[in-house]
């Protein structure tokens, strides 16, 4: 969406909200030492006094989280938007499919000085259409579940400039661990398979997809989670060194669809 601050004084948007979602965060997508990184940002959205901030893929953005209904490609979605000054906003977003570049605008809103509009992406899969990357990957043409992954990941992450190494990727049923290097830095991705949607990234992180006990703790049967580790520890044995010790480097944990594993 498109935001402009028509007033002469800074205002910021200090939180979103939709019918559809139980809860809407204001994101950051941004490349930092030639990684594409994403966090939350609690304080909200600095609009400046006379100028325009633009949230589209691969930038600023609304993530929707704990959808309560499908996204239907060709409907809207109302959305309110609460600045600290101007008040509410309230607009309609038209929903676009999966990973679009270009989509038609919807409604626009009109309160205390600002002007938005924007659009919304639909099918609540994996991270590519809430996060806005390039490219939607078509998981069906993948030949093997490794391929599947590789190709989402790639998908969400990679950048033209910064290429995404994912290896090892192993899987036990419906959950999948996958390596992965770019830039000199690494991590390791969590995934989950769903009938309706194929492989879906729940979490990045570090060391803490080694071990076992921590894929319990996050939701995992126990017997799946350790062979998953048992897998990660042999297929990671067969790399360079070197290669793993990237893997090590992922400071903390980053959610990427909360609602994976809430029904365990």
């Amino acid at each position: 969406m498109t935001i402009t601050n028509t007033g002469e004084t800074e205002d910021r948007l200090v939180s979103a909200s939709s019918p559809v979602a139980g809860e809407v965060q204001i994101h950051e997508m941004a490349v930092t030492n030639d990684v594409m990184t994403m966090r939350e940002l609690p304080d909200g959205l600095t609009i400046p006094a006379g100028e325009t901030v633009v949230l589209q893929p691969g930038g600023l953005h609304l993530m929707f989280m704990q959808l309560r209904e499908p996204l239907v490609e060709g409907e809207t979605v109302p959305v309110t938007l609460d600045f600290e000054n101007a008040g509410t906003v309230e607009i309609e977003l038209a929903i676009a499919a999966a990973g679009a570049r270009s989509m038609p605008h919807g409604e626009q809103g009109d309160h205390g000085g600002h002007d938005a509009h924007g659009d919304a992406a639909a099918d609540h899969h994996g991270a590519a259409d809430h996060h806005g990357h390039s490219g939607q990957f078509d998981q069906a043409s993948a030949a093997t579940d490794e391929d599947a992954i590789s190709g989402l990941l790639k998908s969400i992450f990679e950048t033209p400039d910064s290429p995404l190494d994912i290896r090892p990727v192993v899987v036990e049923g419906e959950f999948a661990i996958a390596g992965w290097a770019q830039g000199g830095t690494g991590g390791r991705a969590l995934l989950r398979k769903t009938a309706d949607r194929g492989w879906a990234v729940h979490l990045c992180a570090g060391d803490g997809l080694r071990e076992a006990a921590n894929l319990i703790q996050i939701g995992i049967p126990e017997t799946d989670a350790q062979v998953l580790a048992d897998r990660l520890a042999e297929a990671e044995a067969a790399l360079d060194p070197a290669h793993v010790a990237l893997f090590s480097l992922f400071d903390g944990t980053v959610i990427v669809e909360e609602d994976l594993f809430e029904e365990r």
